[in-house]
């Protein structure tokens, strides 16, 4: 065998494993770059594409309640890859919604709320400066 034939497989053998890493990388960045946006908030950690939807089936409606008591009134969920920042306190619902509702712009809406025209208006679907 000659020397260049046995680099040249080698090198093509490299090549496919930092091609399949390139790609591996891409997918685990796709599936936890909404996780990073929301990272700083407390609420159990996500699983890729279902988010919190275990939890969901696991309690029922009772979920909100349950995570409200292990991570305080703020606390994140997330609906697939979709990210919330869920306020348990009416004091600080207050607060978000009237008070500092000027420094939440561009809050991102489900698709089967931002395409119903019963539910296109209101204090929480505005979008960017009053």
């Amino acid at each position: 065998m000659e020397i260049s034939t046995v680099l040249g497989a080698i090198l093509a053998e490299y090549a496919v494993t930092l091609v399949a890493m390139a790609v591996g990388f891409l997918v685990v960045g796709y599936l936890y770059e909404p996780y990073w946006k929301v990272r700083h908030v407390p609420g159990p950690v996500p699983l890729p594409l279902i988010g919190h939807l275990h939890l969901l089936a696991m309690h029922g409606p009772d979920v909100f309640s349950v995570l409200t008591r292990k991570y305080g009134p703020i606390f994140r969920f997330h609906m697939g890859r979709q990210p919330l920042v869920m306020v348990a306190d009416a004091e600080l619902c207050k607060e978000v919604g009237v008070k500092k509702f000027k420094n939440f712009p561009n809050r991102s809406m489900p698709s089967p709320i931002t395409n119903s025209p019963v539910h296109q208006k209101g204090l929480f679907f505005t979008r960017g400066i009053l």
